[in-house]
């Protein structure tokens, strides 16, 4: 068929199997041609949304049009461990638009025949490639620029703006989704009537601007609650003083006190109550301010404000080392695979720094013109770049400068895959001090590390769990969902890690994180960031977050 112009979700509502609540209720959104970028916090239903958009769900109630088998769809999925299902198609396919994909992403002709041993970001491209070249009239992408670096980020987004059909775009990355987003939809916590709901918004922007308008309405939505709020208690107190006006009445009426002659507000009182008036004037006020204290009530309970979020401190007892210095790398080489620095003589690496600070004969020489080189700015930002001779294979190592770590100092070590991020982390790592305490949390978690972490704070005591829950929930995170036994999805185990490393004695005075934003939300990156630019101690964060850098450095 021909491509739909809109895709319209109306009124949809849906419940996980065996859930007590619905996950959320009542949603509607639009999808018109062009990229549309689904935003909201972890686990509150984006990817679901998705699922439920291309047919692979049914809701519990609510019409998706037109239909999702009547399409062609076609879903990205966040993780590369499964090659694509069209995978044999896309490698016999060399029409003129295959071949456009293949070049705007870079695919080599023989990777369509070893998965297996293709990086991340080949794997990534790949998959790409073939869901752009299923032709579909509909395509999801969940994550797209998870773990890649930033050539394979703009190949990604290069691709995506060729697309012609509904583009539904499931991702964190913000750079992303202020270049290609045509509007944002997204998934909230809303108060109201003294409970929270989840609401889908949509904003005719990419995440910055939308993120500006959010606030703003946010604001005009706290201002409508605080006034209705406010003419409540101006009628509750209007009608507390009628009440004592009649209960005066009364009590002169009974009483048969004698009234002062210049009191003419209780003559006249005095008078209503022996023409019979009182009674029926005080119940038509009290009715009438019933009916107003009544709509002005209900006009409050429709009202919905933002639910509330927790922007506290979570850095516990955590306080920077005495030392000067808590790690130093002489300038040299560092062999990829080795954590050795190789002094460099003559032009040439040929001689290796030991444990004991002296120099010892390498055995072997390392050209630094076959070698990538770090360069670092006052900032902090480390950036890794490829040598000045061009050459982008078979490299030998890293070349730096002296680098010296302080206890407060903050790090962001930056550049593509490949040219030895991960080698000069190692590096350090084999050079820090036995005492000084260092809290490491890597890329790459699995659901072991959920069930130690889960384990870890189930043996902490009572204090030092609550200690820990309360600095995991500043990071945008439920800790209900962890005392209820749920496994923490990848985003949440990473804030979860870092509450208990800090929570850990002795404290750490070292953290190293390498791409801390993945898999986080939107709110959670914002939280990371406010957190880590007040943390009092050292860190190093290898990440492709340029976004997120700049907030928290």
């Amino acid at each position: 068929m021909s491509r739909p112009i809109v895709l319209t979700l109306s009124h949809l509502s849906y419940t996980y199997p065996d859930a007590p609540t619905p996950l959320f209720e009542d949603v509607s959104a639009t999808f018109p041609i062009g990229w549309s970028a689904i935003i909201g916090d972890n686990g509150i239903g984006k990817t679901t949304l998705m699922r439920l958009a291309i047919g692979t769900l049914r809701p519990d109630s609510g019409t998706i049009s037109p239909a999702p088998e009547s399409l062609v769809v076609a879903y990205c999925p966040q993780h590369i461990d499964l090659p694509p299902a069209n995978l044999e198609d896309f490698a016999s396919d060399w029409s003129p638009e295959a071949l456009a994909v293949r070049s705007a992403l870079g695919i080599d002709d023989d990777w369509c025949w070893r998965w297996g041993s293709l990086s991340g970001g080949e794997a990534k491209r790949l998959q790409l490639a073939c869901a752009f070249t299923a032709r579909p009239d509909v395509l999801v992408l969940d994550e797209p620029t998870n773990h890649v670096d930033e050539p394979t980020r703009t190949a990604i987004i290069n691709a995506m703006q060729s697309f012609k059909g509904v583009g539904l775009l499931v991702s964190h990355d913000v750079e992303l989704i202020d270049t290609i987003a045509i509007q944002c939809v997204s998934f909230e916590r809303r108060h109201t009537a003294g409970r929270n709901i989840t609401v889908l918004k949509s904003w005719p922007s990419g995440w910055s601007a939308a993120a500006e308008q959010r606030e703003r309405q946010n604001e005009y939505d706290a201002k409508r609650l605080q006034t209705a709020k406010q003419e409540m208690q101006r009628l509750a107190s209007v009608k507390a003083n009628r009440f004592a006006d009649v209960q005066k009445t009364l009590a002169m009426r009974s009483n048969g006190r004698k009234i002062d002659p210049k009191d003419h507000d209780a003559r006249a009182a005095q008078k209503g109550l022996h023409d019979g008036h009182v009674d029926r004037a005080a119940v038509k006020r009290y009715r009438q301010l019933d009916g107003r204290l009544a709509d002005v009530r209900q006009k409050a309970e429709r009202l919905t404000v933002a639910a509330k979020r927790y922007n506290g401190d979570i850095w516990l007892d955590v306080s920077p080392s005495h030392r000067n210095e808590l790690v130093r790398l002489h300038s040299g080489i560092i062999r990829y695979g080795s954590t050795d620095v190789i002094e460099v003589i003559g032009g040439r690496g040929d001689y290796v720094q030991s444990d004991t600070d002296h120099f010892v004969d390498a055995g072997c020489a390392v050209d630094p013109a076959r070698c990538a080189r770090l360069l670092t700015d006052p900032d902090g930002r480390w950036q890794i770049e490829p040598p000045e001779s061009g050459l982008s294979s078979g490299l030998e190592g890293l070349y730096i400068p002296t680098l010296s770590v302080g206890p407060r100092d903050h790090i962001a070590l930056i550049g593509p895959n490949g040219l030895g991020k991960t080698t000069l982390v190692d590096a350090m790592l084999d050079e820090i001090p036995s005492d000084i305490p260092v809290l490491m949390i890597a890329q790459n978690t699995t659901a072991d590390d959920a069930k130690a972490a889960l384990a870890r704070l189930s043996k902490l005591q009572t204090v030092d769990q609550s200690r820990v829950l309360a600095a995991y929930a500043q990071l945008n995170a439920d800790p209900d969902r962890l005392l209820f036994g749920e496994a923490p999805s990848p985003g949440e185990l990473r804030k979860l890690l870092l509450c208990l490393g800090l929570a850990a004695k002795p404290s750490p005075q070292f953290i190293i994180m390498d791409e801390p934003t993945n898999h986080l939300d939107l709110e959670s990156k914002q939280s990371l960031a406010r957190v880590l630019k007040d943390c009092p101690i050292a860190w190093l964060i290898v990440t492709h977050d340029h976004w997120f850098l700049d907030k928290c450095l």
